[in-house]
């Protein structure tokens, strides 16, 4: 029985390759060994001449018909695809001996071609890892502005731009309690921390320990930009990661802050008020351009907000929409301005206040001349008005604030009565000189006693006095 193997082609193709390398390498051999003897034959041993001639001649030709065998030979092995033919990708035909030598040969002159034109044309090499690039520097310590939005809270700014509310509040001065517009600016920092601006005498150590932070975290901080830790006066900087107090208050208190109706400042030492007058109280003053938010409105004045500072400002002296102005509510629930003084009469200051003549002078004389007119030194009620004990025909008046003030002295009975509200400067009667014999009260010439109590005790009238 006879078993037939049937290869695939590129099998039988590989065997013949390897046989015809095997004879190559045989021949080889054989014309090494040959030539090695020739050399080595005695010098004094001559073959016959036409012997020796013709055996030379096939010789040379035998050597060189084999060393083009091997060239071929060799070529074929070299240039077969066994790649291609592995994976299949071409379909593999079996040539005949003529048509392998002149492949070949057409194989080597492409070959050199080819490795002319590829030196001539090299390209650089693909790079192992992509190119390094320089760092972008950073030149400020905000990445971005955002407009608060009308109904937008702090709390959804800083969860939008994932910062600290802190840092929003910190970086843009919110924790001096301005109120928010619609529109604001804010800053966004790229990092937590805080500003600061740099005031005489301050040093990186103090900073960095009032901050909680270290000095190297200030100096190397480059939108700082400063030159060998060196400080300039009125200069803003970032310190990274620094706090101020910070309490759980104040982050809910902050985190629902929201845009509302405000007015700017616009000139420094605004002055806010108790009352929608300029007799009214100072509170406090402010600098141009602070953001106070509206609560009401009373004719020419606002009602404002300022942290916990709630107060008056005459409209003239913000920034204001009309609109917003005239959809404030009117306001009413305020306290009467304090009493303004002036002084009750024309005259000489003839006895101060003080111990005198052995006793106690509860108030200041001022003499003049008879019927000289005299005044309410500040707005009141008259309680008591005609002879009064110790005085003469005097006139008391009761003042807001617990105080009260007494006009002693007068020439006659007085213009008011009781009961009667005066204003600041009216008349109430005239200078004499009565007293009263019994009371003990007793006047050396025409003059206006006047003395003013608070809280029922006598102080000084030039205290109050302009």
């Amino acid at each position: 029985m006879q078993v037939i193997f049937n290869h695939p082609p590129w099998f039988e193709r590989w065997m013949r390759s390897r046989r015809r390398l095997a004879t190559a390498r045989y021949t080889v051999r054989r014309l090494r060994n040959r030539t090695i003897v020739s050399v080595l034959r005695p010098p004094d041993v001559a073959p016959l001449p036409v012997v020796q001639w013709r055996f030379r001649l096939s010789r040379q030709v035998g050597h060189g018909f084999l060393l083009l065998a091997v060239i071929v030979m060799l070529a074929v092995d070299y240039s077969f695809p066994w790649q291609q033919l592995i994976t299949g990708r071409h379909q593999v035909h079996t040539p005949s001996v003529a048509t392998v030598v002149a492949t070949s040969a057409e194989q080597a002159v492409g070959v050199a071609r080819a490795v002319r034109v590829t030196a001539s044309v090299a390209r650089e090499p693909e790079p192992i890892a992509p190119a390094l690039r320089a760092p972008v520097p950073v030149v400020t310590a905000y990445r971005t502005t955002h407009l608060l939005a009308e109904g937008e809270t702090l709390a959804e700014v800083a969860a939008r731009y994932q910062i600290p509310l802190s840092t929003l509040v910190w970086t843009n001065g919110l924790d001096r309690g301005d109120a928010l517009r619609v529109g604001q600016p804010l800053r966004i920092a790229r990092l937590a921390g805080v500003t600061h601006t740099v005031e005489a005498g301050e040093t990186l150590a103090a900073l960095a320990e009032r901050y909680g932070v270290a000095p190297e975290a200030i100096a190397t901080f480059a939108p700082n930009r400063l030159r060998n830790g060196q400080l300039i006066v009125g200069q803003e900087i970032f310190i990274p990661g620094g706090r101020l107090a910070w309490s759980p208050e104040q982050e809910a208190a902050f985190a629902q802050r929201k845009a509302e109706p405000v007015g700017i400042v616009l000139a420094n030492e605004t002055n806010v008020r108790s009352g929608p007058s300029t007799d009214h109280q100072r509170l406090a003053q402010l600098t141009a351009g602070r953001q106070v938010a509206l609560r009401g409105r009373y004719g020419d004045w606002v009602l404002v907000a300022l942290g916990e500072t709630i107060g008056w400002i005459r409209s003239d002296l913000l920034e204001l929409d009309p609109e917003q102005v005239a959809a404030l509510p009117e306001v009413r629930d305020f306290p009467p301005p304090p009493p303004r003084w002036v002084w009750p009469a024309q005259g000489v200051l003839t006895s101060g206040f003080g111990p005198r003549w052995g006793g106690f002078h509860n108030g200041i004389d001022i003499a003049n001349v008879a019927w000289t007119p005299i005044v309410a030194a500040s707005r009141g009620w008259v309680y008591e008005a005609g002879r009064c004990s110790g005085y003469g025909y005097c006139v008391k008046i009761r003042h807001p604030g617990g105080i009260e003030t007494i006009y002693g002295h007068l020439v006659t009975r007085p213009v008011v009565q009781v009961g009667q509200e005066v204003s600041t400067g009216q008349l109430i009667g005239y200078m004499g000189s009565t007293y009263d014999r019994a009371g003990g009260g007793y006047s050396t010439g025409v003059h206006l006693h006047f003395t003013i109590l608070v809280n029922g005790r006598a102080v000084n009238p030039l205290r109050y006095l302009p």
